[in-house]
């Protein structure tokens, strides 16, 4: 799904979606408790606006934009709600007219309400998903299904006729900012730089944490002089960012890049391998700097 979000927005909705599986679940309880056996029938599931008052109709209407509105499952859902309410209340009408609601009205508000349960588990489980594949410091995605999505760039790049472009990045000395100023700095540095970074990507890029201090960048439909650009624009803005230390001080940090464009008929790894030599060349020939690799 890859949600553009951090780390703490991904478990706040991961909790979210717990609690409204299970308030969905206490009112299908009620719903189909009503409908078989009788009973007091809820006003508020006889109102229009039924699926707006619901605590899925709260949740899924509160704010605008949604962080999940561009999954598919998602939109699906507001339609899928709205229609089970909608079923709900005809046969909820017929319960308080002392009839029996018909077996096609009553299938309709079952199935209804079993896809939108269906569908808001799937939801949960691919953003439980995001958890696994995010890592929790830089909010960047892992290594952890990397090559997988490499490899769907470069059969779309074949199939656009497009190139694709990976970046890889290190900051520089960073060993020294942990061994001098401590871990907590050096998480400062990874922290907040890469929030730059990932800021200042374009919404159909990726970035991946590659191991330690170095990340993964992936720039489809990129030829590599607007790759380039892409990355020099990040460089330059590293170098003028202040990064605040927990002891309130703030550091300027630099970092390198070795950049490539992607083969379509070879393996994403020497892709990355030809970054990777891009990037050691960056460093030998004084940090803070870009190196593009050249194949043959």
């Amino acid at each position: 799904m890859a949600l553009p979000l951090e780390r703490e927005q991904i478990q706040t909705l991961t909790e979210e979606l717990e609690v409204i599986i299970a308030a969905h679940l206490a009112w299908f309880k009620q719903l189909n408790r009503t409908l078989v056996c009788g009973g007091p029938v809820s006003r508020t599931d006889l109102a229009d606006d039924a699926h707006l008052r619901s605590p899925f109709g709260q949740w899924y209407h509160s704010r605008e934009p949604h962080p999940l509105e561009d999954n598919l499952d998602f939109k699906d859902l507001g339609a899928t709600q709205q229609a089970m309410h909608d079923a709900a209340r005809l046969a909820l009408l017929e319960i308080m007219d002392q009839r029996r609601p018909e077996p096609e009205l009553y299938d309709q508000c079952i199935d209804l309400a079993l896809r939108l349960n269906t569908c808001l588990r799937r939801l949960q489980l691919e953003t439980i998903g995001e958890l696994l594949t995010t890592d929790s410091l830089t909010g960047c995605a892992t290594r952890r299904g990397m090559l997988g999505r490499l490899r769907e760039e470069q059969e779309r790049a074949v199939r656009i006729q497009r190139p694709c472009c990976l970046c890889l990045m290190d900051f520089d000395r960073f060993k020294r900012i942990n061994d001098e100023l401590g871990h907590p700095a050096g998480d400062a540095v990874l922290r907040q730089g890469m929030r730059y970074v990932t800021s200042s990507l374009r919404k159909y890029d990726s970035i991946y944490r590659y191991g330690g201090e170095e990340f993964l960048i992936c720039l489809p439909g990129s030829p590599m002089k607007d790759a380039a650009l892409v990355v020099e624009r990040i460089r330059e803005g590293l170098s003028h960012l202040p990064i605040r230390l927990p002891n309130g001080e703030t550091l300027r940090i630099t970092a390198s890049f070795g950049l490539a464009e992607m083969d379509a008929r070879k393996p994403v790894e020497e892709s990355i391998a030809w970054a990777d030599m891009a990037l050691i060349r960056a460093k030998e020939n004084g940090r803070d700097r870009l190196e593009i690799w050249a194949s043959a």
